[in-house]
């Protein structure tokens, strides 16, 4: 720096201090020596936690942020050797080429809050903006003149599994976690957002903490088209999934992120937050590790599926959800050992609803986790009526699909089987099915869960084996006993590609000691095919389709008298003695049977 402009600086009547891109002093005044007790000691060259006490750490973040780009209006000091009203404000330096070469730093006293006012503080745990700056911000921006000045990219990040890391490893590495997250953000939000050489002709762009594990982000640059929106959300998103290292872990997060191009339809905070949170919902509905764009079909989807909601709600009060089971066939002697639970609605004016268009809405809304303990509870009943009707077992179980939510948090269905275990009813007899997706979507926390349910004997299959991306990482890392093959697959049965791909998803679980069910076996060609490849199980319309209870019970015991007496046949291979476990559909279409016609669930 030139000896004229550091006399400048030094002459200043306010406490200003530049640094270099290694936060050494370049220059500083007498006020701002005085304030830190440096009036007599050379700075130039040296940093500031070297020469003094006062305020290292908040003046260490400050310059840190105002670094990497981030324009800080007032970031309160948490120093008892300052007066509690004393705050730094600080930008970015930029050379003669527009680069970002080091910091300038003012020292003031913040004023006294109005009546019913607050000032400005940053987060304490990650020194980012809080929610009524990022509010006060988002005003400023519909209140300009200009209508291209009102057009802004707004983002909403969700850390989806930070709570399952806190569980696992402890709220400290949580806390951790986040503040790494906050300062890549930061670090990464300038050069994702704008060019160098706009950062004096607008605002600065703002990176706030919204609530526990939610982030948002204002960018600075007016009127970014969409499709540059979405490669700055995909940049965020590889920031914030990059791996964090903490002590011996090495820490993955899935997020979301929600965002928004603000414009007509956006006339207060309000609409910008309702907007903004309705494209974060949906990214967090479709994910993990999504991006989606509000626009107004959104909005329109939203108020459908709120209706949806509260039809739901009043099902579930009223009784007009029902439970029927389809047969899970043993297929080399055709015994049924099995069934499947499925979820039917008996709408009172349109009757049976398919489960593909209400149970998205039922895990959404978070009524699943009510439906979901209540399907546990009345396959035991109906379990225990076919008992005392038949005086038999006419199935060795039953299996039941999981929910991600369920198995995302396993507390309240394990309380569940608590309590029907007391009752006197074997819970192994209940055989529970996770869709992949969501078995891979919270690694640690399905191993926990899984863990948990092998205590009660309870097995657990994977539902649509070879749809996702994981199958063979599935079969490795978890512990389930049985997989199932999606139908899409078994109606390719009969193309030799198909058949190919299906024998070799039988391999891969045989070869990790997994059993085997067929889903959406329709027609005999499948089910031969299926048998001859050594597929364990079979359910399909080829065998039965699914029925209400009575009628399931009247059909489960002719179809033991008629089993049994063809056991004794020679051209029929008598039963195996080991029991297979059974699987179903996936969480959304896990409770709903696979679906091809007649008003069937799709499957």
């Amino acid at each position: 720096m030139p000896p004229e402009i550091a006399r400048f600086i030094a002459d200043m009547p306010a406490a200003v201090a530049v640094f270099d891109g290694q936060f050494r002093y370049v220059a500083a005044s007498r006020d701002w020596l005085t304030a830190f007790g440096l009036s007599r000691a050379p700075v130039a060259g040296r940093k500031h936690a070297a020469i003094s006490k006062i305020g290292r750490e908040s003046l260490a973040e400050v310059q840190r942020r105002a670094l990497a780009g981030e324009h800080i209006e007032a970031w309160r000091i948490a120093d008892n050797r300052l007066p509690q009203k004393s705050v730094f404000s600080a930008r970015p330096s930029l050379g003669p080429a527009g680069a970002v070469e080091g910091v300038v730093v003012a020292l003031a006293s913040a004023p006294l809050p109005m009546p019913g006012e607050t000032l400005p503080m940053a987060d304490p745990l990650t020194g980012l903006a809080e929610r009524r700056d990022f509010t006060r911000r988002i005003q400023e921006v519909l209140a300009e003149e200009d209508p291209e000045a009102r057009s802004v990219v707004v983002f909403s990040i969700t850390l989806d599994n930070l709570r399952t890391i806190g569980n696992l490893h402890g709220g400290a590495i949580a806390d951790e976690v986040l503040k790494v997250t906050a300062g890549r953000l930061v670090a990464g939000t300038r050069s994702a957002v704008s060019d160098d050489q706009e950062l004096s002709s607008r605002r600065p762009d703002l990176v706030a903490r919204l609530g526990p594990n939610q982030f948002g982000i204002i960018g600075g640059r007016t009127g970014l088209p969409r499709n540059e929106s979405e490669a700055v959300a995909a940049r965020f998103l590889r920031i914030v999934q990059s791996p964090i290292g903490i002590g011996t872990h090495a820490i993955r997060l899935n997020a979301s992120i929600g965002f928004i191009v603000t414009g007509p339809a956006h006339g207060s905070d309000d609409d910008v937050f309702r907007d903004l949170d309705l494209a974060l919902q949906e990214a967090q509905l479709v994910g993990p590790n999504r991006i989606i764009a509000w626009e107004p079909a959104l909005t329109s989807a939203a108020s459908q599926r709120y209706s949806l909601a509260e039809q739901l709600r009043r099902a579930f009060d009223n009784g007009e959800f029902a439970l029927h089971y389809q047969p899970l066939i043993r297929l080399d002697d055709e015994r049924m050992l099995g069934a499947e639970a499925l979820l039917r609605w008996n709408h009172p004016s349109e009757g049976l609803v398919s489960p593909a268009a209400f149970l998205p809405v039922l895990e959404d809304s978070g009524l699943i986790l009510e439906v979901g303990n209540w399907i546990v509870r009345d396959v035991v009943r109906q379990v225990e009526s076919w008992q005392m009707l038949y005086g038999r077992d006419i199935v060795q179980w039953v299996a039941i699909n999981l929910s991600a939510r369920q198995f995302a948090d396993p507390r309240p269905l394990l309380n569940a089987l608590r309590s029907i275990h007391a009752g006197g009813f074997s819970v192994s007899r209940l055989k529970f099915e996770i869709a992949e997706p969501a078995l891979t979507r919270n690694p640690e926390i399905s191993r926990v869960a899984l863990a948990e349910l092998e205590q009660w004997g309870v097995s657990v299959a994977i539902d649509d084996f070879g749809t996702g991306n994981s199958s063979l990482t599935s079969l490795r890392d978890y512990r389930v006993d049985t997989i199932k093959i999606d139908g899409g697959f078994i109606a390719q049965i009969g193309t030799p590609q198909g058949e190919k791909l299906v024998d070799a998803l039988i391999d891969i679980a045989h070869g990790y000691g997994a059993s085997v069910i067929a889903e959406g076996v329709e027609t005999e060609q499948q089910r031969d095919f299926l048998r001859r490849g050594g597929c364990e199980l079979g359910q399909g319309f080829v065998f039965a389709e699914p029925m209400a209870g009575a009628k399931f019970g009247a059909y489960a015991l002719m179809h033991a008298v008629h089993t049994d007496a063809a056991a004794g046949r020679p051209d029929r291979p008598r039963a195996a003695s080991a029991v297979i476990p059974p699987t179903s559909a996936s969480p959304s279409r896990a409770m709903s049977a696979s679906a091809a016609h007649s008003g069937r669930p799709a499957p």
